[in-house]
C-alpha cells in the first residue's frame, strides 16, 4: 500500500513536473489530488525533494544553475498550471534577475527581483517584489521557463533602479552585440545618460 502511495504521487505530478524542469508546489500537488501525505511519504521515499516551504522538485531531475530562483518564483505564486504562468502571468523576473536569465552584462542577483501586479511577501531577505500596474506584452517574454521582463524592459527597470554607469553599458553592449536589442530602440528610451554616455561608462570602469 505505501508504493502504491508513493508511485501515484508520480503519476499525479508527472505532467505538471515535467513543464516546470521537474519542480512543483504543494498547491500544484493538492490540484492533482496529492494528499499531504502522500507528498510527505513521497519525500521520505526519496522520489522528491523539499526545497523550500511549499516547493518541492522530482530527484533526478537534473542541475539547473536558477534552482533559487525558479523556488522563490513558485513560492511567490504558486497555485497557476505552468501554461497559466507564462500565458497570462501577474508575476515576471526582473531587474537584475531579468538580466542574469537572459545572460547579459555582467550583474549577478543577491537578491532576486519580481514585478507583480498584486502584493506578494515572502519571509526571507533573498525576495524583492516591486508592484506594477500590469506589463505589455512586447515588455516581457518566456525564456528559461520563467517570464521575465525583456531586454528593454530590463534596462529600464534598472537605470530606474540606480544601477551604476558601468554595469548598464556593459549590458546595453551584451543587448546590441547578442542582436536582442536595437540601437534605435534603446536610444528612442528615457534613460539617465545616453547610450553613448553608457558605453564609455563601461569602457572606463572596465567592467566585463
Amino acid at each position: 500500500m505505501r508504493v502504491r502511495s508513493h508511485l501515484n504521487v508520480a503519476q499525479a505530478i508527472e505532467d505538471v513536473a515535467a513543464a516546470q524542469a521537474g519542480y512543483f508546489t504543494r498547491a500544484q500537488a493538492s490540484a492533482a489530488q496529492v494528499a499531504d501525505y502522500q507528498l510527505q511519504r513521497a519525500v521520505e521515499y526519496g522520489q522528491v525533494h523539499r526545497l523550500d516551504h511549499g516547493v518541492y522538485r522530482v530527484a533526478g531531475a537534473g542541475q539547473d544553475e536558477f534552482q533559487e530562483l525558479r523556488t522563490l518564483w513558485l513560492r511567490l505564486d504558486p497555485v497557476p498550471r505552468p501554461r497559466e504562468r507564462t500565458r497570462k502571468p501577474t508575476l515576471w523576473v526582473s531587474h537584475a534577475s531579468a538580466a542574469w536569465v537572459h545572460s547579459l552584462g555582467v550583474l549577478v542577483p543577491t537578491v532576486y527581483e519580481f514585478t507583480s501586479t498584486t502584493r506578494r511577501q515572502l519571509r526571507t531577505p533573498r525576495a524583492q517584489v516591486v508592484r506594477s500596474a500590469g506589463l505589455g506584452r512586447h515588455e516581457w517574454m518566456v525564456r528559461e521557463g520563467f517570464a521575465v521582463t525583456s531586454p528593454l524592459r530590463t534596462l529600464a527597470d534598472l537605470d530606474r533602479a540606480g544601477i551604476d554607469g558601468g554595469h548598464l553599458g556593459v549590458y546595453i553592449d551584451a543587448a546590441l552585440t547578442s542582436g536582442v536589442a536595437r540601437r534605435t530602440d534603446i536610444d528612442a528610451m528615457s534613460l539617465s545618460h545616453t547610450t553613448d554616455a553608457f558605453l564609455a561608462m563601461a569602457d572606463k570602469s572596465g567592467t566585463g
